[in-house]
């Protein structure tokens, strides 16, 4: 799965993705992809960790992201896990990757 984002200030205003993943992973990206646009990297952190729990049993509720309970069912196997998981861990990683490439491209204007 390959991710690209596009950042004003910590909002994201843009965002793609290419997945070439099973059901359970095409699923979540499709969910990630209709909330992300307008949030925060904190606010798909949460999402992210919101789901993990879930999964993991340590929480009942799916958070502020209601579609979430089209894969719910993937919690009774565990090796699809990181199928679920993978879009958000993907998409954290583009928004460092962003921030950080914005951080350098300041730090070398000054």
């Amino acid at each position: 799965m390959v991710a690209d984002i596009c950042m004003d200030g910590e909002r994201i205003i843009a965002f793609g993705q290419d997945v070439k993943a099973c059901a359970v992973g095409q699923a979540s990206a499709a969910i990630l992809g209709s909330h992300i646009v307008g949030s925060t990297r904190a606010a798909v952190a949460t999402a992210r960790d919101d789901l993990s729990a879930y999964l993991k049993g340590v929480r009942e509720d799916l958070g502020d992201w209601p579609e979430v309970t089209r894969i719910a069912s993937v919690r009774d196997y565990p090796g699809r896990h990181a199928a679920a998981l993978l879009p958000y861990d993907a998409a954290l990683a583009a928004i460092d990757q962003t921030v950080s490439a914005s951080r350098n491209a300041a730090t070398s204007d000054s």
